[in-house]
């Protein structure tokens, strides 16, 4: 049986047995679906895993769903990345949303997710939704355009995403949401990525101070995974969860989202992580995960 190899670290990786449905390239990157039986498909972006479809629901819905249940009536929301689509069609359950906007530079690997999940096809038919192919740092520069709910859906910090994980990058996306506006990131794994978990949040946290931080895990990543959520004001977990009892009698349900997961503070664990690694990333000097993996490792 064909088997795909991860190396999550220098010393520590994943195996998944299955078979390859596609590969290919577009002028960013390399692209894979590879079949598995325990989660389904699995996307594969430069080798590093994005999404299964046996649990990107659970990504998704405290990427997506998390800030726009915290928010009393988002009309708005500007998913920056999120080539998958997944993020779109998280955002279409909610009606109250007038426009849906994505900004990804690379059109490849949105029509390669198109061909290979079709569930993502209905809801990029939703008329609200608009897909803009540009870089995003510099559409969001040129464009005076502000938003209800923003969301970082992108790749690791390397290579060109790195430049959008820098504390310029997030003072530019402060300037794009509307009062009492929310955004959202998907941060790293702290015990295996010590100094790549410290390094977003300082930088994250310099620019927006309140942050809520949620840990789930993640089974196609083989580990558990951070999120983070901020505001100009404080972010209210009794209204994501009566949010999500409209939502369930309207038939939405959030299977796998739960607003007491989210905390103020990070824990005792983690805070001795951040007293000891990890700098603002700035323009000058980014952040690139990869570029010294062995230093990323918890000793």
């Amino acid at each position: 049986m064909p088997v795909k190899t991860e190396w999550t670290t220098n010393t520590f990786g994943h195996v998944y047995n299955g078979k390859s449905l596609y590969k290919g390239k577009t002028p960013f990157q390399s692209m894979e679906i590879f079949k598995n039986e325990t989660f389904g498909t699995l996307l594969f972006l430069d080798g590093k895993i994005q999404i299964s479809h046996g649990d990107e629901n659970r990504y998704h819905q405290y990427l997506v769903s998390a800030p726009l249940l915290a928010h009393k009536n988002p009309e708005s929301i500007c998913v920056i990345g999120g080539g998958d689509c997944f993020a779109i069609e998280e955002a279409v359950k909610f009606k109250s949303l007038k426009r849906i906007l994505m900004v990804e530079i690379d059109k490849g690997v949105v029509d390669f997710c198109r061909k290979n999940y079709p569930v993502i096809e209905k809801s990029l038919k939703d008329k609200r939704v608009e897909i803009v192919y540009e870089d995003a740092r510099k559409w969001l520069e040129n464009n005076n355009e502000k938003f209800d709910v923003l969301i970082i859906d992108l790749t690791e910090p390397h290579g060109p995403s790195k430049m959008l994980y820098t504390q310029e990058f997030y003072k530019i996306c402060k300037t794009r949401l509307n009062a009492k506006g929310l955004i959202a990131i998907h941060t790293d794994n702290y015990y295996l990525f010590p100094e790549s978990f410290a390094t977003i949040y300082k930088t994250f946290h310099s620019i927006f101070p309140n942050i809520l931080t949620a840990r789930v895990d993640m089974p196609c990543f083989g580990m558990g995974w951070t999120y983070r959520m901020a505001s100009s004001a404080p972010i209210s977990v009794k209204l994501m969860e009566s949010n999500i009892l409209k939502m369930k009698k309207k038939g939405i349900n959030f299977d796998y989202f739960t607003p007491s997961t989210y905390l103020v503070q990070p824990t005792n664990e983690e805070l001795n992580i951040l007293k000891k690694r990890g700098k603002i990333s700035t323009d000058k000097k980014p952040f690139d995960k990869f570029e010294k993996m062995e230093e990323y490792v918890t000793k």
